[in-house]
């Protein structure tokens, strides 16, 4: 992601919240099972009446997830290397089970450059539903709203017809101003 490293280096100064969100989507894109985990498993645990998780969970999703080939040590090591990033992230408010869910502040910068950043990358889902905002509980009419919100980008919605304007041209441009 060439554009999101310039777009970084143009930005020493944010606010921890944005800096946590953005480490959170980059690894997000780097890590396809911390993708799943996050932005599905997480996530629908958080819309549903179960609201944290513990280490044995997640050992035992891992072992439904994974390769097959991995052995229950390795399963245990993911797990607990998951449950870590995600406390990083703000996904979870305790690293001791059971660890309750949470939806971590993301500030307008930090959601406006995510829309950037997947503007210009393939992923599974569109710009208002993919595993990156729904991990940190933007979603629905929620995320709609917040990005009517943002000044980097117009978002209309007239029924199922959805429309983009976009105030710069790419990441780099967004990034420079």
């Amino acid at each position: 992601f060439p554009s999101a490293l310039a777009a970084l280096h143009r930005w020493p100064h944010m606010a921890p919240d944005t800096r946590r969100a953005i480490c959170h989507w980059h690894l997000q894109l780097a890590d396809p099972l911390y993708r799943r985990f996050t932005g599905a498993y997480l996530a629908d645990r958080r819309l549903s009446a179960r609201s944290s998780v513990t280490r044995d969970l997640v050992v035992g999703w891992v072992g439904q997830t994974g390769p097959g080939r991995w052995t229950l040590a390795t399963h245990i090591q993911f797990a607990s290397k998951l449950l870590s990033a995600a406390y990083s992230a703000g996904l979870v408010t305790s690293n001791r089970d059971p660890r309750p869910l949470s939806v971590p502040r993301v500030p307008d910068e930090a959601l406006e450059y995510l829309m950037y950043l997947l503007r210009e990358t393939t992923f599974e889902g569109s710009l208002l539903d993919n595993p990156y905002a729904r991990s940190l509980g933007l979603e629905g009419a929620d995320l709609e709203s917040r990005l009517r919100g943002l000044p980097g980008l117009r978002f209309d919605r007239q029924g199922d017809l959805i429309e983009y304007g976009w105030r710069y041209a790419d990441l780099t441009a967004w990034a420079a101003a």
